[in-house]
């Protein structure tokens, strides 16, 4: 049985973060019924890539699910949303702080009549704050927390990181807390509120680096893709593609010298040491540069791995799915909806005991409504009301 089977959750968030929580969840047995709004559904619905009306952004985190719309600015659907929360035991949702309490939807008027319900409210900078109303996305997050002060050329712009890790940050800290509040719930029967700021999240990743800034009372260094503390760790030009290197050991260093061929640069003073090679730094890329040149990265690759040394070729997303390794594992599989099969990427935790459950593709927009809403307990004319409201995105 899936760890979460028989929990049932309200998924009231869009975008990233919230939805990506709710899809991990799912994956892992629990029962997700996606809240989207009936004109058109969840804003992630109409990002592009979009092939015969299905967005494979949307695709991506939002499988394994079943879709309830309901428009929550209405009365109809906020009571419809109420009848749904008494039979529930997760809410997670992401909308701007206070406004769910604004539809008298909050954790405190939903405890009323569920005190067992666990709420978990995903935002920008959390409840509290003098940035508590701020808009924010993933790169304000990023912006604020420090990270992309820390990401980018030495001497160029601070960068984003490529994937939304302020979305990504928030989500799986959300999930670990949804674990632990329903393993909570089961020693005292009682719910909770869990306020999940994208800040606080994305700025408890910084952990070393924050370290060392505090400590030294200086801005942690951007430095490209080198680091300060390890020489060489870094990325090189080869005579195809890209290569990176991580020695954070002498005998890293060794073996990289003798895979080059330059087995006396290991015994020379200028790089024995890490902290010799820290001060030499710009002659060991120059070596390094002129040394990897002579062949690609996939053969650097295969060489230095046959030595213990840390190192791989710069992968595109298209090379990865094709990786030897990652084809040799069960991460990767096909997801069905009724457009089509859709290449997945599974939860990255096997569980010894249990598969996971990946049993659909994307939900069409409100296909559950009725068979949900009945089941709390909706009567027929409420139900039929709030399906003449639902229309589709245009294919």
């Amino acid at each position: 049985m899936p760890p979460l089977a028989d929990v049932t959750v309200l998924d009231a968030t869009q975008m990233v973060a919230g939805p990506f929580a709710s899809m991990q969840l799912a994956d892992l047995g629990a029962d997700v019924y996606k809240i989207e709004r009936p004109d058109g559904g969840e804003l992630g619905r109409s990002n592009p890539p979009i092939d015969e009306g299905r967005s494979a952004y949307f695709a991506s985190i939002n499988r394994n699910k079943e879709s309830v719309a309901l428009d929550l600015k209405s009365d109809r659907g906020r009571d419809a949303f109420r009848s749904l929360t008494e039979a529930a035991d997760v809410i997670i949702e992401n909308h701007p702080a206070g406004r769910m309490e604004r539809f008298g939807l909050g954790y405190e008027a939903i405890s009323d009549h569920n005190p067992e319900i666990i709420y978990c409210s995903i935002t920008g900078f959390g409840h509290s704050g003098p940035y508590r109303d701020l808009p924010s996305l993933d790169m304000i997050a990023q912006a604020l927390s420090g990270v992309m002060s820390i990401t980018g050329p030495e001497d160029g712009d601070p960068h984003r990181a490529g994937i939304p890790i302020g979305d990504i940050a928030a989500s799986m800290y959300a999930v670990q807390s949804i674990a632990l509040a329903l393993y909570e719930r089961e020693r005292t029967g009682e719910g909770e509120f869990l306020d999940v700021s994208m800040l606080d999240c994305l700025m408890s990743w910084l952990t070393v680096r924050a370290g060392s800034s505090w400590d030294t009372g200086e801005p942690y260094p951007r430095m490209g893709n080198a680091l300060p503390e390890f020489v060489p760790y870094d990325v090189y030009d080869t005579a195809e593609g890209y290569l990176a290197i991580a020695v954070v050991a002498d005998h890293h260093w060794d073996r990289l010298c003798a895979t080059i061929g330059r087995e006396a640069l290991a015994d020379d003073e200028r790089f024995a040491t890490g902290a010799a090679r820290r001060e030499h730094r710009d002659a060991v890329d120059e070596i390094l540069g002129e040394a990897f040149a002579a062949a690609t990265a996939d053969e650097w690759f295969d060489r230095l791995r046959e030595r213990g040394v840390p190192a791989a070729p710069i992968y595109d997303t298209l090379d990865v799915r094709t990786d030897e390794h990652v084809q040799s594992g069960d991460l990767l599989t096909t997801v069905a909806d009724d457009h089509r099969e859709v290449d997945a990427i599974r939860h990255p935790v096997a569980f010894d005991s249990t598969d996971q459950q990946i049993e659909r593709g994307v939900p069409a927009l409100g296909e559950t409504t009725a068979a949900a809403l009945s089941a709390v307990g909706v009567d027929d004319a409420q139900i039929d009301a709030i399906l003449a409201a639902i229309d589709p995105p245009d294919p």
